[in-house]
């Protein structure tokens, strides 16, 4: 396989290994000190923006160095894997939404890791001596980092990397190899003035541009959370994940689709009510989400998500009605006080002495009698 690539860099023949495994963009940047990132990250655990994800803190040296992975690594290959398929959530109030990265049948970490191994296995015949190690969020590397420093894309304000053509309903893979290679530079920041996902979350998780606090986001509470869900936290509807920030986003709208269809919706879950999803037992589960990334939160966190969205769909019910009923005494007692302080006022009281009145501007009031 290796004779068709003679005339060819090395670079450009470990893209075209990527393009034959349909990764829509590879970018490649020089291993180094993340320093700044360094900084940010440590202050972001100090101020327990983490919440219980305590992995994070263990990680904290590897993740921002990546020579003390290897210190023969020289480079990073970035490259991304779309997920994005022609499929949409239902927004009726009782279904249950699950992220579009979880909702098909694949494991993706099975899928991308294949085609990494793969493309390792093809890279280290190119020349004697090449070593490499692959990551699909499964390691310590700050992934979105290296795909920003690779020009796979910008870092939005929602933290996702965002690419102008594809959006950001992509997977972000790792290659870390002993050479020398042509290096890319991060594109522009599109996100600009626009404030929509951060306007659009919830539950204030992005509580500033860039920056996203997990004790508050709802994929950390429908996915890493062990615990009960906080009373404050509304799912909003998600029992899995959350695409709200990503959804709102104009870079999504591009209508470019995985032709992966393992990445499609499972039909028993797919845009289904709170009611039907309960239903299903903890052996139907194993079994229809037995590859799904959903199979993570496992039944007992699968029951509970479900538990706690009915729970607060429930309490926003009641909620409505006595905020209807506040408002229609409120707007009684309003409109009693206007027809009294008109009364009192007007030159020509008499004549308002009836059953019914009616202002001068010829609103309706409630009766007024001596």
């Amino acid at each position: 396989m290796t004779s068709q690539f003679e005339n060819q860099s090395l670079t450009q023949k470990i893209k075209n290994l990527f393009v034959g495994e349909d990764f829509f963009k590879t970018g490649i940047s020089k291993i180094r000190e993340l320093e700044n990132e360094k900084i940010y990250f440590k202050k972001w655990l100090d101020e327990k923006r983490n919440a219980d994800m305590a992995w994070l803190e263990k990680s904290l040296e590897k993740r921002t160095n990546p020579e003390l992975l290897n210190e023969e690594f020289k480079s990073v290959i970035s490259a991304a894997y779309l997920y994005d398929t022609p499929f949409n959530h239902d927004e009726k109030p009782e279904t249950g939404k699950i992220s579009r990265y979880a909702w098909g049948s694949g494991d993706y970490h099975k899928l991308l890791k294949k085609k990494l191994k793969d493309i390792c296995e093809e890279i280290e015949l190119f020349e004697k001596g090449i070593k490499t190690k692959y990551y699909i969020d499964d390691g310590p590397v700050m992934d979105k980092v290296w795909a920003v420093n690779s020009g796979i894309g910008w870092m939005g304000k929602n933290t996702n990397v965002i690419n102008p053509e594809y959006g950001s309903f992509f997977f972000i893979c790792e290659i870390l190899i002993n050479r020398e290679l042509e290096y890319e530079k991060p594109i522009e920041d599109l996100c600009e003035s626009c404030n929509i996902c951060l306007n659009a979350c919830p539950t204030g998780a992005l509580y500033e541009p860039y920056k996203l606090d997990a004790n508050f986001c709802i994929s950390y509470h429908t996915i890493e959370n062990k615990n009960e869900i906080p009373d404050y936290i509304n799912l909003n509807g998600w029992i899995f994940g959350c695409d709200i920030c990503q959804d709102v986003c104009p870079f999504n709208k591009s209508k470019i689709f995985t032709e992966e269809k393992s990445f499609y919706p499972i039909e028993k879950t797919y845009n289904k009510s709170l009611n039907e999803l309960e239903k299903i037992t903890e052996e139907e589960f194993n079994e229809l989400l037995k590859s799904s990334p959903v199979k993570r939160t496992k039944f007992s966190g699968w029951k509970r998500n479900i538990e706690k969205e009915k729970k607060s769909r429930e309490t926003a019910k009641i909620n409505l009605f006595f905020r209807k009923g506040f408002m229609y005494f409120t707007s009684q007692w309003l409109t009693r006080l206007e027809c009294l302080l008109f009364y009192n006022t007007s030159a020509h009281r008499p004549a308002l002495h009836q059953k019914s009145c009616r202002a001068l501007d010829g609103r309706h009031y409630f009766r007024c009698t001596e």
